[in-house]
């Protein structure tokens, strides 16, 4: 027995369809407008996210950036504070470390319970110009 002929022509086609048969048939659209849809939405929320992921690391580096310029803490003189050149470990807990303050270098022994001095020299204007020039 036909089901769309039992049903009331109101119920089986309704008044946006035509009702010429009394029969409902689904349009398909091609399978291939469909996929082609789903691919470029795919590949443009992909885009979308790494464009996001690309803006959030290059802020992340910028404030950063701007924080250790700006935190920095100064000595009383205006001199940058001490700055580690060189640290080789001796043991588990002992290091050797060699530490820059304007023209002066520290050599310094460190363990877990305290730092000594072990040298302290004065650098000359051309060995800091060669040592300012290495780190660039």
């Amino acid at each position: 027995m036909n089901q769309a002929a039992s049903l009331p022509a109101s119920v089986a086609a309704p008044p946006s369809l035509p009702a010429s048969s009394g029969t409902f048939t689904a349009v398909q659209e091609p399978v291939a407008v469909a996929a082609g849809t789903a691919e470029a939405k795919l590949w443009s929320s992909f885009a979308a996210t790494l464009l996001a992921l690309v803006f959030v690391l290059a802020l992340a580096w910028l404030l950063l950036r701007l924080f250790k310029r700006v935190v920095m803490p100064r000595a009383a003189s205006g001199q940058l504070p001490l700055e580690v050149v060189q640290a080789v470990a001796l043991g588990g807990r002992e290091r050797l470390v060699v530490a820059r303050q304007g023209d002066q270098e520290y050599v310094l022994g460190v363990t877990a319970a305290s730092v000594n001095l072990i040298d302290k020299r004065v650098l000359k204007a051309d060995a800091l110009s060669s040592a300012d020039d290495s780190k660039d």
